[in-house]
């Protein structure tokens, strides 16, 4: 896939992987539907990713990913501004911060509708709208190195990674040119760390935010990935899950 001209909803825009992705793309002239609950800074994005353009390739919706109602707005406005879409990136995510035994108000079940039944929304979506288009695209969801390898300080947020990842893995025989794949990248640099930064950084390095973007455009531009999950981390770098690595050219 080249991206050039291609249309990209992205949830969770305003920060994080979101906000990093959505500047690569606009950057290699792709358009972009930042969905996010932020109103400020995702209206800020869309200003900086529009300014100094003749035309927009950059609008804001307010979207609560928990509400049905509000994904179904991504796709409307993705048609309305830019005629469809061809990329949907599943990305919004939180994590618990108490240990789930102390849990007394619930909130693990605000995590699994963010990071899981909203994801299993956005695919669903996804899948409909693109099916309906004709033209076939990508879906790529957030998922995290929790999704792969249990994660005691944060159960149910490995939970429902652990859910997207079959989720992802499931979506392989869709056919019609759908292909669904995931990043699922170690800790980095995004506002889910904050609170934990410091614990996180005695278990190792972070790994950089540009590093899990190419990640994504990887698994977006290469048609050969579906079904298949990349995994980031800061030893290995990027590695796609059952595919042994393209070796490198040859410096002449």
């Amino acid at each position: 896939m080249h991206v050039e001209n291609k249309v990209a909803i992205i949830t969770g825009a305003s920060s994080g992987f979101g906000k990093a992705l959505a500047e690569r793309l606009v950057g290699k002239g792709a358009k972009v539907i930042l969905a996010d609950i932020d109103i400020k800074d995702g209206e800020r994005l869309a200003n900086e990713l529009n300014y100094g353009k003749e035309n927009k390739v950059a609008y804001f919706v307010q979207c609560d990913v928990t509400n049905y109602d509000h994904q179904a707005n991504m796709f409307k406005a993705a048609k309305t501004h830019f005629g469809g879409v061809d990329i949907v990136i599943n990305n919004a995510g939180i994590a618990e911060r108490t240990p789930l035994w102390e849990d007394d108000t619930g909130f693990w079940k605000k995590v699994i509708d963010i990071d899981l039944t909203a994801v299993v929304e956005g695919t669903r979506l996804g899948i409909q709208v693109l099916r309906e288009q004709g033209r076939g695209g990508v879906i790529v969801n957030t998922a995290s190195l929790a999704g792969l390898y249990p994660q005691p300080l944060t159960p149910v947020y490995s939970a429902a990674k652990f859910g997207v990842i079959g989720l992802t893995r499931s979506c392989k025989e869709l056919g019609d040119g759908i292909r669904v794949n995931a990043v699922a990248p170690s800790f980095s640099e995004t506002k889910i760390i904050d609170g934990i930064k410091e614990l996180i950084l005695t278990m190792g390095t972070l790994v950089p935010v540009e590093q899990v973007i190419d990640a994504f455009m990887l698994l977006i531009e290469d048609d050969s990935y579906n079904g298949d999950v990349a995994r980031i981390t800061s030893q290995y770098g990027i590695s796609v899950i059952g595919r042994t690595p393209k070796p490198s050219k040859a410096k002449l």
